[in-house]
């Protein structure tokens, strides 16, 4: 799993890139590829820093759509950290400058915040495998990480920095915090050397 100073490093490697704001929601939000591909711009709320998932882009039968999630926890409401707000801002701004300039020809019926640049559903492969490699390598990470990765890492970075388990199993979306601990022990290595310190501190004053 990648450092504080990777994450760092790949966030720099992602400026100026048209998804950027994508890639900054997946690693600060730990959603997945498919529930950031079908984020519309009436679930985010840039005033209260948040987004709401409800829907995910999928492939059904050949046809590009948004679809309810398989499970009720996977509905949920995630906090943006300020560098996610500014970035869907800017984000915007390109989109409302796209759509101008392509007029009627521009085609997000869905109302989606990340599109192509003619306002078409993205493809995840096509994010996956072109857009995400060259952002890896410029960073220094293995090109082959993938979109999925993103969402691994964003919950390790949380656990691994005090953020509890019950927090990032509502971020992840898991119905039951013991998925997550089970997923994700590895991230919290500290956890029983902190459980040790605390007992010293209150038996021993």
């Amino acid at each position: 799993m990648i450092t504080p100073l990777e994450a760092q490093a790949f966030l720099k490697a992602s400026r100026e890139h048209r998804l950027e704001a994508l890639f900054i929601l997946a690693i600060t939000t730990a959603a997945r590829q498919g529930e950031l591909l079908g984020l519309t711009w009436d679930s985010v709320d840039l005033e209260a820093e948040t987004l709401n998932i409800r829907r995910a882009l999928q492939k059904v039968e050949g046809k590009v759509g948004l679809v309810e999630p398989k499970t009720p926890s996977s509905l949920r409401t995630v906090a943006l950290p300020e560098l996610a707000v500014a970035a869907l801002r800017r984000h915007h701004a390109r989109q409302i400058r796209e759509k101008m300039f392509l007029g009627r020809a521009w085609d997000n019926e869905l109302n989606l915040v990340f599109t192509t640049p003619l306002g078409t559903p993205l493809d995840k492969d096509n994010v996956r495998k072109r857009e995400l490699p060259p952002i890896y390598k410029a960073a220094g990470l293995p090109p082959e990480l993938t979109f999925h990765d993103l969402r691994h890492i964003a919950a390790s970075l949380a656990l691994g920095n005090g953020v509890s388990i019950t927090t990032v199993s509502e971020m992840l979306g898991h119905a039951d915090p013991s998925t997550t601990l089970r997923v994700y022990a590895h991230a919290i290595p500290g956890a029983q050397r902190e459980a040790a310190r605390i007992f010293d501190k209150l038996l021993t004053g």
